[in-house]
């Protein structure tokens, strides 16, 4: 079989900052939509830091660490409980985020912050930890972190911030670092903080104000990166447990076997990883609903290939991942969705995509049946070979493979 693609091995720099904030966007939904709480803690640190005149070489590990402070939580459950002020406990999720980062080199010096992100000053932690014990990023995160989910509020941010402030004064040296609270005092003056903080320009706002950090400049740290994100979005439902890993194995086994080059290939399994990273914007109720779903249900559904390819389409070098990530549900005879593309638009890594993502579907546990044998899932996909929704030539090199795919699967846990 051809690769239709012809693609540079070359992956431009890409600042660790820079990735962290497009994908983080994925975790920054909850009922509401899409709430930005990650960039606007990253925008609050940048002033905290700027006034205490914080160690620059502490700076890009704090920008990083807020943008994926809440990396240990999935679920609207998990996020609706972070919104309330005072958390009875917090520090689950705190504990899910550094196991998550702590054996990834290039993100294992932020997972220390996330771990203490919800420390209190007067050291009422499971850590042990108290005052000036517990890391300065994470003390500068946890104030931040506060006073945007009080920032979360209808009208003018600037006639909410007075009674914003008097609750952060009011926890100075129980729950926030008396002289982070002051200099959040003297920054909160500033009517420009306030407005960077709810602008529809946030993303341009931090760029400005961000400067230097780690670089990525190989394959293996941005799968080690997508693998991380992966596990985000599978944990949003036991039934997804394993689905972007699988999916990635089985397009990677595929595009192997279609003559990828191990670059291409490398690019494959990202985008596997990273195919569903719209599903955190979902309720996990209408994911794990039991029975069919009805038309306002199935339009939300919709959404999340969509979300993918906006997210991803912020990441310099990663058009061709892209491509391949956010089209797994169109078909060929244009009636997929979100853009409807048709044959002609589709390269050989989509429409690998999409029938590592349909056999990963059917072979996996659902909350409406079990995962199939393979005689249905014969039967399925040579149904949608015919009704030209996916490939047949990618579907009989699946067939022909199916031992070792499901070899894949059985090895994920």
């Amino acid at each position: 079989m051809n690769n239709l693609i012809n693609v540079s091995t070359a992956l431009p720099p890409i600042h660790l900052y820079k990735l962290l904030s497009a994908l983080s966007l994925a975790m920054n939904y909850n009922r509401n939509g899409l709430m930005r709480h990650h960039q606007r803690v990253a925008l609050i640190c940048s002033y905290l830091a700027e006034e205490i005149h914080m160690d620059p070489d502490k700076l890009s590990q704090l920008f990083c660490s807020a943008l994926i402070h809440d990396a240990g939580t999935s679920t609207s459950r998990e996020k609706a409980d972070l919104e309330q002020f005072e958390i009875i406990r917090p520090w689950q999720h705190c504990e899910k985020g550094y196991n998550l980062l702590y054996n990834m080199p290039i993100l294992a010096p932020l997972a220390r912050v996330i771990l203490h992100h919800h420390d209190r000053w007067d050291g009422q932690n499971p850590s042990g930890l108290a005052g000036s014990a517990i890391p300065l990023s994470s003390r500068i995160i946890f104030l931040a972190d506060r006073v945007d989910v009080l920032a979360y509020q209808h009208g003018n941010i600037l006639d909410h911030r007075q009674e914003i402030m008097s609750q952060i004064k009011a926890r100075s040296g129980i729950m926030f670092d008396p002289e982070l609270v002051n200099a959040f005092n003297r920054v909160s003056r500033k009517e420009s903080l306030w407005l960077d903080l709810t602008s529809q320009y946030i993303d341009i706002h931090l760029v400005r104000r961000l400067r230097t950090g780690p670089v990525i400049t190989d394959q293996e740290q941005i799968i080690g990166v997508s693998k991380i994100f992966a596990q985000i979005i599978d944990n949003k439902s036991p039934f997804t447990h394993r689905h972007s890993r699988l999916v990635a194995e089985t397009a990677t086994l595929l595009a192997g076997q279609a003559g990828f080059t191990e670059w291409q290939q490398k690019n494959m399994y990202v985008a596997g990883l990273l195919h569903d990273l719209g599903k955190l914007s979902i309720a996990e109720e209408i994911l794990e609903k039991p029975g069919g779903l009805n038309k306002q249900e199935v339009n939300i559904i919709k959404q999340h290939t969509y979300i993918t390819h906006q997210i991803l389409s912020m990441i310099d070098g990663f058009e061709e991942i892209n491509q391949w990530a956010a089209y797994h549900h169109e078909k060929l005879n244009g009636e997929g969705y979100p853009f409807h593309l048709t044959s002609s638009d589709l390269s050989t890594g989509s429409r690998i995509m999409a029938v590592a993502d349909i056999f990963s579907a059917l072979v996996e546990d659902r909350p409406y049946r079990r995962g199939l044998p393979r005689h249905q899932v014969d039967e399925i996909m040579n149904r949608m070979v015919e009704t030209k929704s996916i490939d047949e030539d990618i579907t009989r090199l699946l067939m022909d493979n199916y031992r070792e795919a499901e070899i894949l699967k059985e090895g994920l846990v």
